[in-house]
């Protein structure tokens, strides 16, 4: 079709063609949105008003009935249509349907819960219950073949959404298995309305054999069994009994802990120089403050303030803020003013999205492959960088409940388990149980055995305390930084010994306060002058928000006087 034919076609518009009601409402209401939001006219033109155009020729010659109700048969069909009248194009057949799909959906005043994509921006979701690690933008029903199986799950999801307060994951992880035995009924052509007890014991039978772990399994049939009796109390379905428990299969926890991760963490820091920045900021920020990686991925430039001669960062999602070092504030203060980043803005982003756990799982791994450490392992997993973060917190003599309510967790036993207070407390027992031996029959041996252990422990502990305090001296004479990781390994003792001996400790910190007080200093009053500066924009933004909201009211106010005083003089 040549371009004068082609403006020919879009030009003229005929509603008055054999189409169903629903679907003019509809091209009407997507011809406007065009019309409005699309600047550019060849783009108008050809990517959008003529696939239009000939959309509308679809639906009269298929006698579609709503184009929100288009399924991946018919979706074909039209792409197949499309490619036959325009030919090669920079027309993307399934890219318009999402559009119109998209449009038609957020634009209806109220929601379409028969449409067979549902977007999540128009079901009105509370922010606590979307997922803080992935980006969930929409809910598909196009794979469900027979109508009652696509029914059905849409009956089952509308009451996921506005009935229960799962959030968006754990919805989608439901949708998802539901999804598989909807299929697996559907390659035997069975609606669900049509089973029984020996359809289900079927299904889960063929799961049993399927190589996925007990765990899988056992979430599956339990997500099936609970769409099942959602179906039954609704009488959709035939009443039987599901036996779930006879069909679970014994399942143990996993142990997602990273082997040796305080050491491999200590080398990512060796090479954060070498990372990007922004990445280097957001690792820096997850092993500093120990937040999740899906509150991090939510972080605002605007949280990140001084108060009180402090730096501090609010945590998305919460009521809390948590003190964080000078230097990270300052990064983060120099890394949004070099790139522009609104006060409102999201500070990280992937590609002009929000980072999710997989893109930023991606992102650091190829930085590891790339410089060569850790052979690509991935060691921000579950929450081992958090335990981390308790056990130095502990060594620093920091209090439990102090770090239950730094880490926001809701209990001390999550801290303490953590920190490995259990073990603790067991060589608390043990020597406990040697002074109860001392007096009982034979507890002279022992104890003398014990003494001379202690004696001997206290000699290497002697030793390790004049080896770490000689390192200490060394560094400093030398001029270099003190650094807990290079002291470890210069002398071979933990880490975690340099924190917990108090005798270390405390020379440790009165040579790293010695080294850092030029240096904090600087960085203090550089972070207070950029701080006090985001703040002055923040206010100015108050105040102008406040001034058109007055400004607002103002005309409104006038409308109505002048409304009362026509009112006034109707009256007399």
């Amino acid at each position: 079709m040549n371009a004068k034919d082609a403006e020919s076609e879009i030009s003229h518009w005929d509603f008055g063609r054999d189409v169903a009601e629903t679907v003019k409402l509809q091209i009407e209401l997507l011809l406007n949105y065009i019309v409005k939001s699309v600047k550019n006219r060849e783009e108008k033109r050809t990517r959008y008003l003529l696939p239009l155009k000939y959309l509308v020729c679809y639906a009269e010659n298929s006698g579609l009935q709503d184009i929100l109700g288009m399924d991946a048969t018919q979706e074909k069909k039209f792409a197949s249509l499309l490619k036959k009248k325009i030919g090669k194009s920079n027309v993307d057949a399934p890219q318009f349907i999402v559009f119109c799909r998209k449009t038609l959906f957020l634009e209806a005043k109220e929601i379409n819960w028969e449409a067979n994509v549902w977007y999540v921006e128009k079901l009105n979701i509370s922010p606590e219950r979307y997922s803080l690690s992935s980006t969930i933008e929409s809910f598909s029903f196009l794979d469900i073949r027979l109508e009652d199986n696509r029914k059905m799950l849409q009956e089952y999801m509308k009451y996921l959404f506005t009935v229960t307060n799962l959030n968006l994951g754990t919805i989608r992880i439901k949708q998802t298995y539901i999804k598989e035995f909807l299929k697996y009924l559907e390659k035997q052509e069975r609606a669900i309305t049509t089973i029984d007890a020996n359809s289900v014991k079927e299904y889960f039978e063929n799961l049993s054999i399927q190589r996925i772990s007990p765990q899988s399994y056992d979430n599956k049939i339990q997500a099936v069994t609970i769409f099942l009796q959602y179906l039954q109390m609704k009488d959709y379905v035939n009443h039987f009994v599901i036996p779930v428990f006879f069909y679970k299969k014994k399942s143990y926890p996993k142990n997602h802990e990273v082997r040796d991760l305080d050491k491999k963490l200590d080398l990512l820091m060796l090479h954060l120089s070498e990372f990007p920045e922004q990445l280097r900021i957001m690792s820096l920020i997850l092993l500093y403050t120990g937040i999740n990686k899906g509150k991090m991925f939510l972080l605002r430039n605007a949280d990140f303030y001084y108060e009180n001669e402090d730096s501090w960062m609010k945590v998305p999602g919460t009521n809390r803020s948590v003190p964080i070092p000078d230097i990270i504030h300052l990064l983060v203060l120099r890394y949004s003013e070099k790139n522009h980043i609104d006060i409102e803005r999201l500070l990280f982003l992937n590609r002009d999205k929000k980072y999710t756990a997989r893109s930023f799982e991606e992102a650091i791994t190829k930085q590891c492959l790339k410089y060569g450490i850790l052979d690509g392992e991935y060691i921000f997993k579950g929450n081992g960088y958090q335990k981390e973060l308790c056990k130095a917190l502990y060594q620093n003599g920091t209090s439990i409940q102090a770090i239950r309510e730094y880490m926001g967790y809701s209990t001390d036993e999550t801290v303490k388990k953590y920190i490995g207070w259990v073990d603790e407390e067991v060589a608390r027992k043990s020597d406990e149980l040697f002074k109860q031996e001392e007096r009982s029959l034979g507890g002279n041996l022992l104890m003398a055995k014990y003494e001379k252990m202690n004696e001997a422990n206290r000699r290497e502990s002697e030793r390790k305390i004049q080896l770490a305090i000689a390192e200490i001296h060394r560094t400093v004479s030398e001029g270099k930084t003190i650094s807990v990781s290079e002291l470890s390994r210069n002398t071979g003792l933990s880490k975690g010994f340099f924190y917990k001996n108090e005798q270390v400790r405390s020379l440790l910190n009165e040579e790293k306060e010695k080294q850092d007080q030029g240096t904090l200093a600087q960085i203090k009053r550089e972070v207070r002058d950029k701080s006090l500066e985001k703040q002055v924009e923040l206010y100015q933004r108050e105040i102008k928000r406040l001034l058109d909201e007055n400004e607002n009211l103002k005309k409104e106010n006038r409308k109505l006087v002048r409304a009362l005083n026509k009112l006034q003089k109707d009256a007399k």
